[in-house]
């Protein structure tokens, strides 16, 4: 009896302390987390807690989530999860400066009301006029309002960069003038009286005007704007020397300066010209009068081309898609940017389109640190070969590796002098002002300079980086990242003007996982299979122009369509290698699937069946262990009896 008490007595104390232990430590280490997951997804960067700590003054965020309805749609549970939990962060990293209000909206409430009159989507439930809301709204002490009108499941990678983007706003932070000065649409163009379709701006600068003071800077100035820090350059074409002195002298004063050029321009597009017309407008922009006197050179009419990151292009019919490698549209990963630069050191997905090629010139003074680059299967290849439509497939079967890496984009640094060690260039008829800039003339660098030059002007054109996300295709939910481009462009600008803290979480947005052995696979087999098409192809050109010669030269005047034996048997010959090179191509085609399909096999085993023994025999070991230890104590028990 005295037993059975202790016993009962024993497991209340425990229970006891084990639900004493449980809260004393939920309360004690509320605030100790440890992050394990591969990339730190749980973990804000050192950017949004910098950016969260410096918050001038008070800002209250009321997350809007539909609790009842998701419970029925465990995907948006979950996720609600991982929302509150960041959101829960910022507020703690804020120090009190951020204000947390986490709201249920239910139908036909003052607090749906609010929701709705802030603008925040709710999604039709089909039950009645009942709408599921999950949308944050922040304002700050000045009734400035930002809002997120919905959280959407798929865009989870750039939760972190959607929080952080609309705090950096409401924080009402002094923005850096930068000015704009290109040869593109950026800032879009109107509709024409006569009929002409309107050019809507590109989105990255509407996201920067966000950021920054953004200011249009005349293309045939003859200085930059004392006001003007960081200055972007898109597309010189045709640039005059004149404005090249004064982009030159801006720089040797200490602005900065992120410049855009390319080989082979693909965006620029003369409004009211048809397409064969701008086929033939040359596309190209450089300024190798500038870029020669901080030390690198675009090596002049030359694309990258890159196997291992080409993207796969629709060479066939619309109705009968054939996907082939085009290796001058290039998608990059992490192995292809600078990992210890600021710009470039988060960056994830770099989507390039037909770039030049950037090397530091023998004997530079400067500094050339590479930014965004191909991998070593690269060449380099005409400009002139695409001025039309690319041969995609011919490209790919003419690919030779280099062996390489090509950079596509770097960072100049160093003392350098004027590009202009003469002055100001004159223009006839004015000579007074030419002489009048001469007088200020810099002849070298105050400092270091600090440049980062891109041979690629497409990447930041809405169809390299961005989509317009729409709810049902018609409510919109704003844009979202297919690339990390804008992110390396705007970077750049944050970055040149001297702060870095939204920099540094830009592109935490990356995190698929691709079977890089499979995309080998795949690799192989295409270049194969290109290989001998291309064989084919080459095969009938040549006899058709072998038949196409001995018809000429037929003397008996028969008509040309009647074959002669000799003609007959080329054609019996080819016809039959035709065949058997298309059972070829068919057999490599297989041997594809074969190998994925052997590979997911594999995958699977190992998942499904081998992960599952392994951890049985661990079961069946600890088991195992358990057993003898006790059957030991039983033994030393009896032989000290």
């Amino acid at each position: 009896m005295n037993k059975s008490i202790l016993s009962i007595a024993a497991l209340i104390i425990a229970v006891v302390l084990f639900l004493a232990i449980n809260i004393v430590g939920g309360n004690a280490f509320r605030g100790a987390r440890v992050d394990l997951t591969e990339g730190s997804l749980y973990t804000l960067s050192d950017g949004s807690r910098n950016i969260a700590r410096k918050l001038p003054e008070p800002i209250r965020l009321t997350l809007y989530f539909s609790e009842k309805i998701a419970n029925d749609v465990p995907s948006f549970k979950s996720y609600a999860t991982r929302v509150k939990e960041m959101l829960t962060e910022y507020a703690r990293s804020s120090g009190g400066k951020i204000d947390l209000a986490i709201v249920n909206p239910e139908p036909f409430s003052d607090t749906e009301d609010k929701a709705v009159a802030a603008g925040l989507v709710g999604v039709p439930t089909g039950r009645g006029s009942d709408r599921f809301y999950f949308g944050l709204v922040g304002v700050n002490s000045t009734d400035k309002q930002q809002v997120i009108p919905f959280f959407d499941p798929q865009k989870e990678g750039f939760l972190e960069y959607d929080i952080t983007h609309m705090v950096y706003l409401l924080s009402d932070a002094p923005k850096k003038v930068v000015g704009v000065m290109t040869w593109l649409p950026l800032e879009g163009m109107p509709m024409n009286p006569m009929g002409g379709r309107g050019v809507p701006p590109w989105q990255i600068i509407e996201q920067m005007k966000e950021l920054f003071e953004v200011k249009s800077v005349e293309n045939a100035v003859k200085s930059i704007p004392a006001d003007i820090g960081v200055l972007m350059v898109v597309h010189p074409k045709g640039i005059s020397p004149e404005t090249q002195y004064a982009i030159d002298q801006f720089v040797l004063r200490g602005g900065r300066l992120l410049l855009f050029v390319d080989p082979h321009c693909e965006k620029d597009l003369p409004p009211g010209m048809n397409p064969m017309q701008a086929m033939q407008v040359p596309k190209a922009s450089d300024l190798p009068t500038l870029l020669n006197a901080w030390g690198v050179e675009m090596v002049p009419g030359k694309i990258a081309g890159d196997r291992d990151n080409a993207i796969a292009i629709n060479a066939g019919a619309q109705n009968r898609p054939e996907p082939v490698p085009y290796i001058g549209y290039l998608r990059l990963d992490k192995k292809e940017v600078n990992a210890t630069d600021p710009i470039t050191g988060n960056l994830a997905n770099i989507i390039i389109a037909t770039a030049g090629v950037l090397k530091a010139k023998d004997g530079a003074a400067t500094t050339f640190e590479p930014l965004i680059h191909t991998s070593k299967n690269s060449m380099m290849f005409d400009a002139s070969s695409i001025s039309f439509v690319p041969d995609f497939k011919g490209l790919l079967a003419k690919f030779e590796s280099g062996g390489q890496e090509l950079v596509l984009a770097g960072r100049i640094t160093g003392r350098v002098k004027s590009a202009f060690p003469e002055g100001a260039p004159t223009k006839p008829g004015d000579e007074a002002g030419a002489a009048a800039a001469t007088a200020a003339h810099l002849a070298e660098s105050n400092d270091s300079i600090n440049v980062v030059v891109v041979a690629d002007c497409d990447m930041i054109a809405d169809d390299f980086w961005i989509r317009e996300q729409k709810l049902f295709g018609q409510v919109s939910l704003g844009y979202s990242k297919v690339s990390d481009n804008g992110d390396f462009a705007i970077g750049s600008l944050d970055n040149l003007g001297g702060s870095s803290d939204l920099m540094s979480l830009r592109a935490r947005g990356g995190f698929a996982r691709p079977f890089e052995r499979v995309q080998q696979i795949q690799r192989d087999a295409e270049d194969k299979f290109l290989k001998k098409e291309q064989e084919l192809q080459t095969r009938l050109r040549e006899t058709e122009q072998k038949i196409n010669e001995l018809q000429q030269k037929r003397p008996d005047g028969q008509a040309t369509a009647l074959l002669t034996p000799e003609q007959q048997k080329q054609v019996d010959d080819f016809t039959k290698e035709r065949i058997q090179t298309r059972k070829d191509l068919r057999d490599v085609q297989h041997q594809l699937r074969k190998d994925i399909e052997g590979l997911g096999t594999r995958l699977k085993a190992i998942n499904i069946a081998a992960m599952p023994i392994v951890v049985g025999l661990v079961a069946l070991g600890l088991s195992a262990y358990r057993l003898g230890r006790r059957k030991t104590d039983r033994m030393k028990s009896g032989a000290r009896s």
